[in-house]
């Protein structure tokens, strides 16, 4: 007799990104329209970027998977100053702030106050804050290390490729578009939205801990380099 079953459609990696898309806008919203003060923005950081994870390990489990060139101990897209949002940036500091010894601590200070030309998280050629590294750092990618050292990594400029895609290109596209909604929430909320630089975030907030508070009531400006007054 013939068999009449079929095996279980394959899920969608769109339907999938999709669907945590709606649960991450409703996490960031109300939690960053709740929140009183940096433990509680750190804390939704936190949410956010596990959630980040999940997506991260289903989509590898959901869609076609060739090797990576990426590696421990390969530092290509940290040696870039880093773009992120003023909430993952106030969490990359509190983890330096609760693993460091005194010493990486200073050189960290000292990097931030001497404009650093890469990410002043980067020592010994890893990230030192890797479990709390902001969302963009989550989406590099590279199928090939010399193409990554001429600053041709993720394929960026490719656009959605399909439910076929590799693993790492959907999850970069979910961050990219996560990133862009964090943004527009914030502006919704009267907030001044990222992207900011990571370098200069951390420099302020080591200078002025009272700037986060600042930020969440609304004022603009406060992450700015020291470069970008008038020309």
């Amino acid at each position: 007799m013939q068999n009449t079953e079929t095996s279980p459609q394959r899920r969608s990696p769109l339907d999938y990104m999709r669907e945590k898309m709606v649960q991450a806008d409703s996490l960031f919203r109300n939690g960053l329209s709740t929140a009183t003060g940096e433990s509680d923005i750190i804390d939704l950081a936190k949410k956010m970027l596990a959630l980040c994870d999940e997506v991260g390990q289903e989509l590898h489990r959901i869609c076609p998977v060739q090797p990576l060139a990426c590696h421990s101990g390969c530092d290509t897209c940290c040696r870039n100053l880093i773009q992120t949002n003023p909430v993952f940036a106030a969490l990359g500091l509190a983890e330096a702030r609760r693993t460091f010894d005194k010493n990486q601590f200073d050189a960290l200070q000292d990097r931030l106050v001497s404009q650093t030309l890469f990410c002043p998280f980067l020592f010994d050629g890893k990230c030192s804050i890797y479990h709390s590294r902001p969302m963009v750092c989550r989406g590099y990618y590279s199928f090939d290390v010399e193409l990554c050292k001429q600053g041709d990594y993720s394929e960026k400029n490719m656009g959605y490729q399909g439910d076929g895609a590799h693993a790492a290109h959907q999850y970069m596209i979910f961050l990219f578009v996560l990133e862009k909604r964090i943004e527009s929430i914030e502006q919704e909320l009267g907030l001044d939205p990222g992207p900011i630089f990571l370098h200069d975030a951390a420099r302020v907030l080591l200078e002025s801990p009272e700037t986060l508070d600042l930020w969440q009531s609304g004022k603009r400006g406060l992450f700015a380099g020291p470069d970008t007054g008038d020309q």
